[in-house]
Parts: structure tokens; sequence; C-alpha cells
């Protein structure tokens, strides 16, 4: 073997390992992302400046191994090219180094290394890292002009080409969740629980709070013998009191307050002495702020106002705490659940439940603009108030009310009928 051919064959390895590397590492980098890279910090104290200057600077290091990969491509093609159209001449030398090239190319630098770094990404990254920042120094010149000729091209398109994202999406960490159930990683009530965090300050009060309807409330000049019966049948610790009509709250009554004129036999105590003062907050408000005013007031249970300044409901930490952990049953609830699933396939829904806890039951997205719950859903569908028995149907499921008392639609049937009848519609 001839010096020249040995050289030339020595300098077409190195170039197809060179794009081995560069391939591999950019697809591992591309995998990790930002938040891997992060985490890697912690994993490889020994390495952490490294993964730092990694993850500050991913669009650079992507840029440098895609330019490097492309140089060093066309390098190995071209001296293949030579190569074999020195031995087989010009009319087969270049037809030979294009099948011979492309399959080195696509089989051994391509597919290859991408597997191996999505396979592998943590321990390509880990060896490939000082490399690359050889690399970042040598084709910095390189670097610098292509990352402004490509901004300046954006810009003449009207397309920002820097990054300023976030790690990672509130959508990302959702389908990260599911995919993570899927693969049998998180449990079901792991991953409902991760997703009611995500959702968590996106949810308003007014989704959550017990309706003014629902609510438990006290007359002002209720005595303490009366008021501890009314404590006694609700299973309540804390109960708003009001002055002549519900729009008007004047404090909240807790239990243990009723304990000292009890224990005194001062019976006939008015409550509007033993009263707390209540805290407001607006049905706008997001659960997550509701959340720290309760903390910061110190307070279990808030009154919720709507834009009039009326009563719209109320809320307590529990309700808070279980859009995050699901539902905390005590001994004083009622232990029916908020959607049942009967033995024919049907479901018996409460009317309070939320749309959106409804459509991730079932299976089907329940999205009205103007109304939060299924009681509100029936009656948007029918367009006025139904009767017991009476039926609406909603894409491809039947609604047909329960129990509907004094204009409250407490409980509704829901059967899938098999068929998507397209847009809702009522139907007597």
């Amino acid at each position: 073997m001839s010096s020249e051919l040995a050289g030339s064959i020595g300098l077409l390895a190195v170039l197809l390992l060179l794009s081995f590397y560069f391939s591999a590492t950019e697809t591992a980098i591309t995998a990790a992302g930002k938040m891997k890279l992060k985490a890697m910090e912690n994993a490889y104290p020994n390495r952490k400046r490294g993964f730092t200057w990694l993850a500050e600077n991913i669009q650079k290091q992507l840029t440098v191994t895609l330019v490097g990969n492309n140089v060093v491509n066309i390098a190995a093609s071209s001296v293949a090219t030579a190569m074999f159209t020195f031995y087989f001449g010009s009319a087969y030398g270049p037809l030979i180094a294009i099948a011979v090239m492309t399959t080195i190319v696509v089989i051994f630098c391509e597919i290859l290394p991408k597997n191996i770094a999505i396979a592998h990404k943590e321990s390509v990254i880990y060896r490939s890292l000082p490399i690359l920042r050889v690399f970042d120094i040598l084709l910095a010149p390189v670097i610098y002009l292509v990352q402004h000729i490509v901004w300046f091209i954006g810009s003449l398109m009207g397309l920002r080409l820097d990054t300023y994202g976030s790690f990672v999406t509130r959508e990302d960490l959702e389908i990260m969740v599911h995919a993570s159930e899927e693969s049998g990683v998180i449990e079901e009530d792991e991953r409902k629980m991760i997703s009611g965090v995500i959702a968590f300050e996106e949810t308003r009060v007014s989704e959550i709070m017990v309706a003014r309807t629902d609510m438990t409330t006290i007359p002002s000049d209720t005595t303490v013998e009366k008021a501890s019966c009314v404590f006694l049948d609700s299973g309540h610790s804390r109960i708003p009191v009001y002055e002549r009509e519900l729009d008007k709250i004047t404090g909240v009554l807790y239990v243990k307050d009723l304990l000292s004129p009890l224990s005194l036999g001062k019976l006939d105590v008015r409550i509007a002495e033993l009263q707390r003062e209540p805290l407001f907050i607006p049905e706008t408000i997001k659960t997550d702020e509701a959340f720290e005013l309760m903390k910061k007031s110190k307070t279990h249970i808030a009154i919720v106002v709507d834009e009039y300044g009326g009563t719209a409901g109320l809320v307590t930490l529990e309700d808070i705490l279980e859009e995050i952990v699901g539902d905390i049953q005590d001994e004083y609830d009622d232990e029916t659940p908020d959607i049942l699933k009967e033995s024919g396939g049907s479901y018996l829904v409460q009317g309070y439940v939320n749309l959106d806890e409804l459509s991730e039951a079932l299976g089907y997205p329940f999205e009205f603009d103007d109304v939060d719950t299924v009681a509100g859903m029936l009656l948007s569908l029918k367009g006025n108030f139904p009767l017991e028995g009476e039926s609406v149907s909603c894409g491809p499921w039947r609604i047909n009310a329960v129990e509907v008392v004094d204009h409250r639609i407490l409980q509704v049937r829901m059967e899938y009928a098999g068929v998507d009848e397209g847009d809702a519609r009522g139907e007597q």
C-alpha cells in the first residue's frame, strides 16, 4: 500500500470518527435539554462547571456540532471522491465514492451514533464535554460568523431566532406526566396529584367554591344553644354568620368558640358576640392567590363575593388542597362519590361537579364558555330548567336529570350513546 493511499484512508477514518462524535453529541444535547443538564450539574460535581457552561450555551454548542459535522462530512466526501477517482478513473470513481460514502455516513455517522446518544445521553455528554469545549474555541470565529449571518437572515424574514424560553413549559410537563403514567413510572394517583399542582395556579376560586345555595349559615341573632345544634347537624367546624340576608356576612363562628359559654351554662348568649372577622375574596381570584391570603390571615375559611359584592359562596383550605391531593373524606362527609360509575356503564354525577373533572373522568371534552359545572351545562343545553327525567344530548353523551329540587339540578345520569351527534343540542 502506497503512503498516499494510507494517508488518505487515515484522514478519511479521522473525519468519519469526528462525524460520529458530532452526530452523537448533537443528539445527546438535544435529547437531554436544559433541565436534564441542570440536573447533571449535581450528579457529576467534578464537571459541574462544564455542565453549567453547556446549559447556558445550548444554542451555540448545537451550532458548533452542526458546523463541525457538516465540515467533516464534506471533507470526508471530498477525500473519498479524490481517492476513488484516482484508482477507478473519472467515469466510475465519483459514483463509487457516492455509494460508499452514503452508506458509511448514513449508517455509521448518523443512525448508529444518534441511537447510541438517545439511549445513553448522560454518558455521551459526560464523555464528549471536554472535546466540545476544545471545538468551541477552535471554531469560535466560524460560529460567530455563522450565527450573525443566520440572525441577519432571520431579521429579514421577520423571525426572532434567539432563545429565551424556559427550561420546560406547562404543556411539556403535562405530556411528561401522562407519558410517565403510561410507561408505569408513576401511578395514576401520583399523576393526578402532579397534574393538580401544575393546574393549581390556573384554577379560579369560583370553580371549587361551595355555592351560595349549598352553604350552611347562621343568623347573627342565633343563641349558643341553637348554634350548637346547627354544628351537630352539619358536621362543620366553622360556619358563616349573616345579618338579615346572605349578602351581608358579618363573621364566621368557630365551634370551639361555643365551648366556653356552653361549659358555663350561658345558652342564651348571641353568637354575634362570639363570631370572628371574616375573610372576603373575589370569585375571580386564582386558587394559589387565595391559598396565600388564607395562610397570611391564618384562617381556614373565606367568603367568596361576586362582582356586585354579593355572597357567591365560600371556600375552605380543604377545598383548595383537594385540587392537588383529590377528595379528602372525613367522618361527616357524604360518602357518595361525585362521579359514580354504575353497573350498566352509565355515570351518576353530582350537579356541582366541575366540567374539567367530568371531562377527565369520562374522557370527553365537555367545554362551555359560560358555565363551570354539570348543572350549568345541563341548563345551557336545555335552555330552561329541566324536569326530573328529561334529557339532552351532548356529543355522544345523553344527560338525564335525575334529581331536581327547587330549580336546582342535584344529580344527573350520563349515558354514552355511542354516536357523536355533532354540536350539542337539547331535546325534550
